[in-house]
Parts: C-alpha cells; sequence; structure tokens
C-alpha cells in the first residue's frame, strides 16, 4: 500500500509497519508516491480516452518537450528502457552497416539478450545469464569504463562499431564519473562515424534536466531515457539527432509538395507504445521539470550530497566498514567483500522502518521531507548500533560501552528498546549475541559441535 500523498514517500506492509522509501522504484518515483499532478493527468486522460492504435496528439507534444529539454532533434517513444536501448542499437546498426557495439564492464542496460553479457581479459564476450545463447553476445565488445586502455582500444577499431553505448554513470559505481573519458569518446565517435549512445534511463532528467549530457556537457547521438520521465508509468524513450533517428521513419516529409521519406528504415514497433495514459503522465512530469527549472535537481542534489555525507561520518565515527556514494540523488552503500556480514545492515534498516533493497541503487526524491531523511539516518545510525552489538561489528577504538536505541518492526509508532553493554569480552575471541532470553551475552565457538556455540562469562552489566 503507498500513500496517495504528493508530500510522502512512504509504504506500509500487511502487518501496518510503516517505511521510508529510499529504493523508489529502482528510480522512478522522482516526485514521490502518486503526486497530485500526475493522478489528476492520468483521471482526465481516461475520461477522454486511451485509444489504442490511432496515434494520440500527446506523441507530438510530449516529444516537443523531451527534445527541447534533452536537446535533440527527435524523440521517439516505447514502454521500457530495455526497448529505448535495444532500439537505440537497431538504429546505430541501420545507419551505419556495422554490427560490433561497445559496452563497458558494470554498466546496466536491461534485460534483453544482447546487453546481459560479461567480457573477458581476451576481449571475448559471454552471455551472463542462463538461457542466451553465446550468439547472441557474439557483436559486443566489452571494455573497461574510464580505463586509458579502453580507449586506445575504441581508436584502433572505431571503423568496426555500430556504436559505443555508456551508462554514463553507472548505478553501481555512481562515484566513477568520468568526464574526460566521456569526451574522448565523443571524439572517438565523431571521428569514426559511428554512433554514441548515452543510456540515460537512470541519469535522464534527474541529475539535471538535460540528464549527464547536460552534467557533463556531451552530446550524444542518441541518448535512451525512462524513470523519471514516466512519473511512475511505464514508458521508454529514443531520442537523438536526425541523422540516426530518420531511420525509425524515412525522415522528414509533408503534404502538399513533391517530398517524401527518403532514408532507409528499420522495424519498431509495439502494441502499447505511445499509450495515451503513459504520455499523459510523461507530459505533466516534463511540464512540472520545465516550471521548476534546474533548481529542482540542483536543490535535491544538494541534499543528497548532504545526506550521504552524514552517513559517511557516522560509518567513519564508528569505524564501520560501510561507505555510502552519489551522483547527484542516486547513492549506493558499499562494503567490503572480505566483511561477510555487511548485509545484515540492509535486514537491520527494513525492520527499522526502512524500505531498501541490498547491493540497489537507492534515491532521495523530490517528496523525501526533511523528517524523513532525519528518521533515515537514526535508523542507519541505530542499526550500526545494533551490528556492534550483537558482535558483526568491532566497537570504535577505546569505546568501552555503547547504548542502542531503535524502533521495534519498523513501526514508527512502535515501543523503543535501550541497551547498554560492555566493549570487552571475557576471553579471547568472543563475541556479542543474545542469550535465550534475548539478554546480550558473549559467546565463542564450541569446539566439540561445529557450527555451535558457547556462552561465557557472565553476561553483560545493564
Amino acid at each position: 500500500m503507498v500513500t496517495q500523498a504528493s508530500t510522502l514517500i512512504k509504504i506500509w506492509d500487511e502487518d501496518g509497519n510503516e517505511y521510508v522509501d529510499l529504493t523508489n522504484g529502482f528510480g522512478s518515483n522522482f516526485f514521490g508516491y502518486s503526486p497530485a499532478f500526475i493522478t489528476e493527468a492520468i483521471a482526465a486522460q481516461m475520461q477522454r480516452g486511451y485509444e489504442i492504435g490511432p496515434q494520440t496528439p500527446l506523441a507530438g507534444e510530449v516529444a516537443e518537450l523531451v527534445c527541447e529539454m534533452t536537446k535533440h532533434d527527435r524523440a521517439a517513444f516505447c514502454n521500457t528502457g530495455s526497448e529505448a536501448v535495444l532500439g537505440a542499437m537497431r538504429l546505430a546498426r541501420t545507419v551505419t552497416g556495422n554490427s560490433t557495439i561497445v559496452m563497458f564492464t558494470g554498466d546496466y542496460h536491461g534485460i534483453f539478450d544482447e546487453v546481459i553479457v560479461r567480457g573477458t581479459k581476451k576481449l571475448r564476450s559471454l552471455a551472463a545469464a542462463p538461457g542466451i545463447p553465446q550468439s547472441a553476445v557474439d557483436n559486443t565488445l566489452i571494455l573497461d569504463y574510464g580505463e586509458p586502455e579502453s580507449l586506445e582500444i575504441l581508436k584502433a577499431r572505431a571503423g568496426e562499431f555500430a556504436a559505443i553505448m555508456v551508462e554514463p554513470v553507472q548505478s553501481r559505481r555512481p562515484d566513477l564519473q568520468p568526464r574526460e573519458f566521456l569526451h574522448e569518446v565523443r571524439r572517438i565517435t565523431e571521428q569514426a562515424g559511428c554512433a554514441f549512445i548515452m543510456d540515460e534511463v537512470i541519469t535522464g532528467f534527474r541529475v539535471a534536466p538535460g540528464g549527464a549530457q547536460e552534467y557533463f556537457g556531451v552530446q550524444a547521438d542518441i541518448g535512451t531515457y525512462g524513470k523519471v520521465v514516466g512519473g511512475g508509468m511505464p514508458i521508454g524513450v529514443i531520442a537523438g539527432k536526425s541523422a540516426w533517428m530518420d531511420a525509425l521513419d524515412g525522415g522528414f516529409w509533408q503534404f502538399g509538395d513533391d517530398s517524401f521519406p527518403e532514408v532507409g528504415v528499420t522495424y519498431f514497433a509495439g502494441t502499447f507504445v505511445r499509450h495515451p495514459l503513459t504520455l499523459a503522465a510523461a507530459k505533466a512530469s516534463l511540464e512540472y521539470l520545465k516550471r521548476g527549472g534546474p533548481k529542482l535537481q540542483r536543490e535535491l542534489n544538494a541534499k543528497t550530497d548532504k545526506f550521504v555525507a552524514e552517513l559517511n561520518a557516522i560509518f567513519d565515527r564508528e569505524q564501520a566498514p560501510f561507505t555510502v556514494k552519489n551522483f547527484g540523488s542516486l547513492f549506493k552503500i558499499t562494503y567490503p567483500q572480505d566483511f561477510t556480514h555487511g548485509e545484515l545492515l540492509f535486514y537491520s534498516l527494513r525492520e527499522k522502518g526502512i524500505h531498501i533493497w541490498d547491493h540497489r541503487p537507492c534515491f532521495l526524491t523530490l517528496a523525501h521531507s526533511d523528517a524523513d531523511i532525519a528518521f533515515a539516518k537514526e535508523a542507519f545510525k541505530n542499526s550500526i548500533a545494533e551490528l556492534q552489538s550483537a558482535g558483526f561489528l568491532a566497537a570504535p577504538s577505546g569505546g568501552t560501552v555503547k547504548a542502542i536505541e531503535f524502533h521495534k518492526n519498523g513501526n514508527t509508532n512502535g515501543s523503543k528498546s535501550s541497551i547498554a553493554f560492555s566493549n570487552n569480552s571475557p576471553v579471547p575471541g568472543a563475541k556479542l549475541g543474545r542469550d535465550p532470553n534475548g539478554n546480550p551475552a558473549w559467546y565463542i565457538a564450541d569446539p566439540e559441535r561445529p557450527g555451535k556455540h558457547l556462552q561465557v562469562g557472565d553476561g553483560l552489566s545493564n
């Protein structure tokens, strides 16, 4: 269940526990849940009808708004970001006559076969999931993102490529923001005549009105978009220069003279593309962003920077092996691979009323209030303390007593518990846990029963 108020970004589970959402539809809830200006636009369109087949006038209106904000010449629509990427790749191959698409390790471009791929040091591409035939990825080349060695390979082989496609800031590595690398890729593609595709399904309209292309000062040949632009409705957008986009419909022509579509076209279609309800939501989203101007993204980016800095300060102070990194309002929590208990942080946060997915990107939205952010910070702080109390995290050096206070079951109206405990173990190697009554206690591994533990000492003082 979600709220219908545009000022909130909360959900409830079946038991009535309330959560502040940090996952936010994987980036699609930029405005919050069901904001009034979106629901009203959809409701109004429902009254007018949502025909499937005839072209809705909304298609032209939304295309103009997309082009105005992204600085591209033309725009086309589909249902998902994956479809937009597929269409962009098909356009590049149609125009160039080449087959190879370059992608980069760590990119995420959707769910169709060709982009579920991993590379090897010998520059061989392999399917990265069961059910994908090797032939599906034979026309891809996977390189390391942001690396000088990758640029050398691109320069040497650029004439072979249909396109070089990047996720300008990877959602799994938001701190990797290679501005100069992107500018060099732009130069390489211009010289070679292959397409430069920026997959902005996540970054588009989020970091700036014109997305990462505006932020980095690089204009791609083709950009793909989704999430934010749909206002919570399913959408994919392909936008780009006419030389590439004309392959969808043959290019410009008009009634009343002898002009005609002169460019060879490929095939790209779908029953529900340009759906009137989706386009009504997209138009409302784009008009809202246009009215707000760059200030909307600028202030949200600053709010996220501050939130991330405060979380990192908590981790540093407690000497906890977590780091938060962000690009605008996208952020991701990481920890060292050899820290085997890191995933417990996400479980603890959910127990304290934070909706968060393990190892996934998180997002702040225009709907997050200062109170929501303060609640989230407190949940992080108490989760670290709880992990320390249970022995999964070491206490900060020099500390002897800690107190933890947390909300039970994620319910902000629920009762609270407070426990004080000593960090001084009675025997070397002992770890903190809880006894059968739920009280903190010290445990060591049982040498006679692998996987079992023995309680040692007299427990912990209150």
